[in-house]
C-alpha cells in the first residue's frame, strides 16, 4: 500500500472507527469550550524589566541622585542580563527602571535585584525608610474599577469604605487585592510647635531621634529556670495617645505635649479627586494569576449592586463603574466569534456558488467546526485561554481550514469523472493530492516560525506566538479532517451526472486558456508585463503611510494640566471647577458619560469617558462607513480624535497654565516623538535642549512641544559652613537632618492598638514650615547649650532647578517632545532628521530619536528578518516536495505578486502599514504558495504521464482553476469581518492584517494562473541547461 493512501484507506475501511474518533472529538470539544477560560489577554507573559521606586518626599532632584539614583543604579549594575538601566530623581523621590535580555529569568532578576537593594541601602540617607521592586504583568492592572462619590458629611470615610466596601470585595474567591485611592487613612499627627520649643530651649534632633527609639519591641535572649527556657521581649511601645503626649523630652522636665500636639486625624490633603464635580474615591479590584476573571467580575458587580449599594450606612455614596474587564471580555470575544461565523458563512456560500451542489458544499464546509474544536482542545490541554489574539487567530484560519478539502473533494470528483469506484476514487484521490496539501499546509504553518524568532519587542514574540498555535492547530486539524473524514464521506455520497458550472466560472475559465496560451507563446512579452507590476509596487510602498502604534478603540482621554508653582491647592480647586464646568457644558456634543478629575496644587489629571458604542458590530461599522464614503449623511458622535481636536480649538487659555490632551495619561504609552540629548554637564544640555526645541518648532506636524525644562522648580540650595560648624561642635549631618526633618516631617514607629496598626508622624505645624524665613529661624543648640538660628551655620540661594533629572545607562539626558496626531512616522522622523541636521555638539554629548525611534527600527529589522526568513523556510519545503533547488523557485515568484495586492490595498484605503499589517505580509507569504504547490504538483504529474510541457502547463491550469479560486475566494471573503469592521479592539487592530492578506491573497490568485507557468518555463530550462552543462563537464573530466 502506497504511503500516501494510509490514512485514506483507513478512512474508507475502517468507518466505524472513524465515525466514533470524530464524536469523541466533538464530545472532548463541547466539554472543553465549556471549561476553557476566557480573558481578556493571554496570560503568563512577564515584561522583561523592573522598577525600583524609592519615595523621598519633597527633596531637591539633584540631591536624591547624588545620594540615591547614583548609588542604586551602580548597584544595580552587577545584577545579571541587564541590557539597560534608566533612571529619574524628582522632588518624590528616585525612580530607576531596569531592562533586562530577552531570555532572562525574570523571577531570578527580582530576587537579585532585592538583593542589591538591601546591599546598597545602609549607603542611602537615614531617612529613607523603605524602596518598593515593582515586577510587571497583566495582572497589575484592575479587572474592576469604579468610583465612589462622596456627596455626604461623613466623619471617618475611609473606616467606612475600607470595612463596608474594601472588604467585602476581598472577601470574594480568587481577588488578590483591593486597592483605595483618593483617601488617606487617619494618623497620628505629633505637631511640634516652632514657638514653644525655642521658648523651652528643646533641641529638636535629638528630641525626633528619642522618639524614633521610644517606640519599640525588641528580644532581649532567654532565661532559663528550672530547666525551661523563658524568652525575654522588652516592650517599648507606646500603649494610648496620652501616653505620646506625656512623654518627657530626655534631659528635661519638659512634656511632648507642652511643645507639640497629638492628635490622631486625617493628615493634611495634597490631593483633591472628583467624579462628576462631587468628592470622590477610587476602587481598584484585582485578581490573582490564575483567577477567571468573567467569574470574579461577575460576583464583584453583584456584591456591589446587591449588597454595597443601599447599604445604609453608606448613604450619601455614590458608585461609578469606569471599567469592568468582565464585560470588556464579553463584547470583544462576542464581536470577534460574531465575525468569524459571517466569514464562516460567507465561505460557505462562495463554494455552493463554486459547486452548486448543497451537500458537497456542506461536505467541505464541515472542515470548518471540526479544525477550530480541535483547535479549542489544544489550547486547553495546553493550559492557554480563549483571547483576543487566539480568537484572532482562529478567525483568520475560518477561510483557510476548507482549502485542504476543497483540493481533495475536487480531485475525488476528477476521478469519479474517469470512472473509478467510490472507493477507488476516494481513496486514490485523496492520495494523489495528499503530498501536495501536506506541504502546502506545513508552508503556511512554517511560516509562523519567523514570527517566535523575531526580536522580542515589548511581548510582541509572546502575543504573536499566541495568534500562531491556534493557526497551527487549526490547520493541523483541517489537514487531519481532509485525509481522514472527507474520504470516508465522500465514499457514501452519490455524485450523479457533471457539476454544471456557472456562466462565469466557464467564461473564466476560457479566458484563463486563451491568456495562458498567449503567455506561454510570448513569453518576453509577458515578462515585461511581470516586471511593471513589480515595479510598480514601489510606488505604494514607498507612499503609504508607516507607523507603529494602534489606534484603539477606548473610550476615554485625558486633560494633562500644569500649574504655576505659586499655586495653591484652593487655586488649582478653582481651575479644576472651571475645567470641569467646559466638559460638563460639552457632555452632550462630546457623548461623555462620566469626568473623573484628580489634582493637586501645581499639576493635575482630567479623565472624561465616552458612552461607550451602541452597535460596534462589523457590518455595522461597515454601513456606515460605506454610507460616509458615497456622502450620505449619517448620524453620529465625534469619535474621539475628533473631540480632542475640538477641546484643543476650544478650551479657553489660562495665564501661566499649560493644558494638553492625550489618549494615555503615561506618558510613554501617548502619540508623540522626542529627541534625547545626552550629556555631563547640565547647564549644557539646557543649551542644547533649547536649540532642539527651536527646530523641533519648525515642523508644522509637531504640537504642545515640551522639554524637560518647561516645569523647573525653585529650589534652596542649602550650603553649610563646615568651618562654623566645626567651631561650635554640630556636625554636618545634623544640620542637614534638622533641615530634613523641619521640610518633610518623618515617620516614627507604627502605634498599635488592640484593633490595627496606626502609623505616627512628626513634624512642623503647617505655621512654621511654610516660607524660607521661617526655615532660616530654625534654632539648633549647640554642645555649650547655646541657641543659635540656622542662618547662623547655612547660606541660602534660591534657583531655577529642574523638575527631574533623567539619566540612560549612566548618562545624564534632557528631552524634547511634540505631540502629533500624524500616523506616518517614518516620514515624520526623516523631517526631524531634516531639521536636526547641522546640530552642532560638544565633545562628549550626543543625541537621538528617543526610545519610541529605537523601538519602531527594532521592530521594523525584526518584521524584515521575519519576511526574508519566511521565504527561506517556504523555499526549503518546496526543495523537498519537487526534489529540486530550481523549480522552487517557479513558485517563490508568486510572493512578490502578493505583496503587490497588499501594498495598493493598503495604501488606496488609508490603511497605515503598521505591526500588524507586517504580521499579515507574513502570513501571506505562507498562504499565497498554496495554490501555486498545488498547481506546479499537477503540472509534474501530467508531464509523468507523458504530456509535454506546453500541454500539462495549460491543462493543470484549466484543472485547478476552479479549485484555487474556491480557496482563495473563501480564504478572502472569510476575512472580510475582519477587514471591514471597526479596526481595533481595545487596542489592538486586526482591520490592517486583514486587509493585507485579503488584498495580496486576491492579486496572488490571479497571477498565479499566469506568471508561475510562466517562471515554471524559465526555471525549467535552466534546469535542463545546467543538467546538460554538469553531463558535459563530467564527460569532458573522465
Amino acid at each position: 500500500m502506497d504511503k500516501n493512501s494510509f490514512l485514506p484507506n483507513l478512512s474508507v475501511t475502517r468507518p466505524v472507527t472513524v465515525v466514533m474518533a470524530l464524536t469523541a472529538i466533538l464530545v472532548v470539544g463541547i466539554i472543553v469550550y465549556s471549561k476553557i477560560t476566557v480573558e481578556l489577554f493571554p496570560l503568563g507573559f512577564t515584561p522583561p524589566f523592573l522598577q525600583v521606586s524609592i519615595p523621598y518626599p519633597n527633596s531637591n532632584p539633584l540631591e536624591i541622585e547624588e545620594q540615591i539614583t547614583r548609588p542604586v543604579e551602580e548597584m544595580l549594575q552587577t545584577v545579571r542580563n541587564i541590557s539597560d538601566v534608566n533612571s529619574e530623581s524628582n522632588p518624590n523621590g528616585s525612580y530607576t527602571f531596569i531592562m533586562f535580555r530577552q531570555n532572562a529569568d525574570m523571577n531570578l532578576a527580582y530576587n537579585q535585584v532585592r538583593d542589591r537593594m538591601e546591599r546598597v541601602l545602609p549607603e542611602l540617607p537615614s531617612d529613607v525608610e523603605r524602596y518598593y521592586v515593582r515586577k510587571y504583568s497583566n495582572d497589575d492592572e484592575p479587572i474592576l474599577y469604579f468610583g465612589i462619590s462622596l456627596e455626604g458629611d461623613f466623619t471617618d470615610p475611609y473606616y467606612l469604605i475600607d470595612t463596608y466596601v474594601k472588604k467585602q470585595m476581598e472577601r470574594i474567591e480568587g481577588v488578590a487585592n483591593v486597592e483605595i485611592w483618593g483617601l488617606t487613612q487617619k494618623m497620628i499627627l505629633i505637631d511640634l510647635d516652632q514657638d514653644k520649643i525655642r521658648a523651652l530651649r528643646v533641641n529638636v534632633y535629638p528630641l525626633i531621634q528619642n522618639l524614633q527609639s521610644d517606640n519599640f519591641v525588641m528580644s532581649s535572649g532567654y532565661l532559663s529556670e528550672g530547666g525551661k527556657k523563658i524568652y525575654v521581649r522588652s516592650l517599648g511601645k507606646f500603649s494610648s495617645l496620652d501616653e505620646i503626649r506625656n512623654l518627657q523630652v530626655r534631659g528635661t522636665e519638659v512634656l511632648l505635649k507642652d511643645i507639640a500636639t497629638v492628635r490622631y486625624d486625617v493628615p493634611e490633603t495634597i490631593w483633591i479627586q472628583r467624579i462628576d464635580r462631587k468628592k470622590a474615591v477610587r476602587i481598584g479590584v484585582f485578581k490573582e494569576s490564575m483567577a477567571n476573571t468573567l467569574e470574579i467580575t461577575e460576583e464583584a458587580l453583584k456584591i456591589l449592586n446587591d449588597e454595597i449599594i443601599g447599604n445604609p450606612k453608606l448613604d450619601g455614596m455614590k458608585f461609578t463603574v469606569f471599567f469592568d474587564q468582565g464585560s470588556f471580555i464579553r463584547n470583544a470575544v462576542n464581536n470577534l466569534e460574531e465575525a468569524g461565523l459571517w466569514g464562516g458563512i460567507f465561505a460557505f456560500f462562495i463554494l455552493l456558488f463554486f459547486l452548486r451542489r448543497i451537500r458537497m458544499t456542506l461536505l467541505i464546509t464541515l472542515a470548518i467546526p471540526l479544525s477550530l474544536v480541535v483547535t479549542v482542545i489544544v489550547l486547553y490541554f495546553i493550559g492557554w485561554s480563549l483571547n483576543l489574539f487566539t480568537l484572532m487567530g482562529m478567525m483568520i484560519c475560518v477561510g483557510l481550514v476548507v482549502d485542504n478539502s476543497i483540493v481533495i473533494v475536487e480531485n475525488i470528483y476528477r476521478r469519479r469523472l474517469l470512472g473509478d469506484s467510490p472507493r477507488s476514487a476516494a481513496i486514490t484521490g485523496a492520495s494523489e493530492v495528499s503530498t501536495a496539501i501536506t506541504i502546502a499546509t506545513f508552508t503556511t504553518i512554517v511560516v509562523f516560525l519567523p514570527l517566535i524568532l523575531m526580536t522580542d519587542i515589548s511581548g510582541l514574540r509572546f502575543y504573536l506566538l499566541r495568534i500562531g498555535v491556534p493557526v497551527i492547530c487549526a490547520l493541523s486539524g483541517s489537514l487531519l479532517v481532509a485525509l481522514v473524514f472527507i474520504p470516508l464521506i465522500a465514499n457514501n455520497l452519490p455524485i450523479k451526472g457533471h457539476i454544471t458550472e456557472s456562466k462565469i466560472i466557464s467564461f473564466g475559465r476560457n479566458f484563463y486558456e486563451r491568456a495562458i496560451r498567449w503567455t506561454l507563446s510570448h513569453r518576453f512579452d509577458a515578462t515585461i508585463i511581470g516586471i511593471l507590476i513589480l515595479v510598480s509596487i514601489q510606488f505604494p510602498a514607498t507612499l503609504m503611510e508607516k507607523t507603529d502604534t494602534a489606534e484603539g478603540n477606548i473610550n476615554d482621554f485625558f486633560l494633562i494640566v500644569e500649574m504655576p508653582d505659586n499655586y495653591t491647592l484652593e487655586d488649582a480647586d478653582k481651575l479644576f471647577t472651571n475645567l470641569e464646568q467646559f466638559l460638563q457644558d460639552r457632555k452632550e456634543k462630546y457623548s461623555l458619560n462620566t469626568i473623573d478629575a484628580r489634582f493637586r496644587n501645581n499639576s493635575g489629571t482630567l479623565r472624561a469617558y465616552l458612552d461607550p458604542m451602541e452597535n460596534n458590530a462589523w457590518w455595522y461599522v461597515t454601513y456606515r462607513n460605506l454610507r460616509k464614503s458615497i456622502g450620505f449623511p449619517v448620524d453620529r458622535r465625534l469619535n474621539r480624535d475628533e473631540v480632542l481636536e475640538d477641546i484643543d480649538r476650544s478650551l479657553p487659555e489660562f495665564p501661566g497654565v499649560e493644558t494638553r490632551t492625550r489618549w494615555m495619561e503615561d506618558e510613554q504609552d501617548d502619540k508623540a516623538v522626542s529627541v534625547f540629548v545626552y550629556g555631563r554637564d547640565t547647564e549644557t544640555l539646557t543649551i542644547l535642549a533649547t536649540e532642539v526645541e527651536r527646530r523641533l518648532k519648525m515642523l508644522p506636524k509637531l504640537i504642545n512641544i515640551e522639554t524637560d525644562l518647561q516645569n523647573p522648580v525653585n529650589e534652596v540650595h542649602i550650603l553649610i559652613d563646615r568651618v562654623l560648624a566645626k567651631k561650635y561642635d554640630i556636625s554636618p549631618m545634623e544640620i542637614a537632618g534638622i533641615v530634613s526633618y523641619v521640610i518633610r516631617g518623618v515617620n516614627l514607629p507604627d502605634f498599635r492598638s488592640q484593633e490595627k496598626e496606626i502609623d505616627v508622624r512628626i513634624q512642623l505645624e503647617k505655621k512654621d514650615r511654610e516660607t524660607l524665613h521661617q526655615l532660616k529661624g530654625i534654632t539648633i543648640t549647640t554642645a555649650s547649650g547655646k541657641e543659635l538660628p540656622l542662618s547662623t551655620f547655612v547660606k541660602f540661594e534660591v534657583a531655577k532647578g529642574l523638575g527631574a533629572i533623567r539619566r540612560m545607562n549612566g548618562q545624564t539626558y534632557l528631552s524634547v517632545k511634540g505631540y502629533t496626531t500624524e500616523e506616518n512616522v517614518e516620514q515624520l522622523y526623516k523631517e526631524i532628521d531634516q531639521v536636526m541636521a547641522g546640530f552642532q555638539l560638544p565633545n562628549g554629548y550626543s543625541w537621538d530619536k528617543g526610545n519610541r525611534f529605537r523601538l519602531w527600527m527594532e521592530q521594523d529589522t525584526a518584521q524584515q528578518f521575519a519576511i526574508i526568513l519566511a521565504i527561506t523556510f517556504v523555499f526549503i519545503l518546496m526543495g523537498i516536495l519537487f526534489e529540486s533547488f530550481v523549480l522552487p523557485l517557479s513558485i517563490i515568484i508568486c510572493i512578490p505578486f502578493s505583496f503587490f495586492g497588499a501594498f495598493w490595498t493598503l495604501y488606496l484605503t488609508g490603511t497605515p502599514f503598521d505591526v500588524m499589517a507586517g504580521v499579515g505580509i507574513i502570513i501571506l507569504i505562507g498562504v499565497v504558495v498554496n495554490n501555486a504547490v498545488v498547481l506546479v504538483d499537477l503540472v509534474n504529474r501530467f508531464r509523468r504521464e507523458g504530456m509535454n510541457r506546453y500541454d500539462a502547463l495549460v491543462e493543470a491550469g484549466k484543472n485547478r482553476f476552479r479549485p484555487i479560486f474556491m480557496t482563495a475566494f473563501t480564504t478572502i471573503f472569510g476575512l472580510v469581518p475582519m477587514a471591514l469592521g471597526n479596526s481595533s479592539l481595545i487596542g489592538i487592530p486586526y482591520a490592517p492584517l486583514g486587509r493585507t492578506i485579503i488584498g495580496g491573497l486576491f492579486t496572488s490568485t490571479f497571477f498565479t494562473l499566469i506568471f508561475v507557468p510562466l517562471a515554471y518555463t524559465y526555471f525549467d530550462d535552466l534546469r535542463h541547461t545546467m543538467k546538460a552543462f554538469t553531463v558535459k563537464v563530467i564527460q569532458r573530466y573522465k
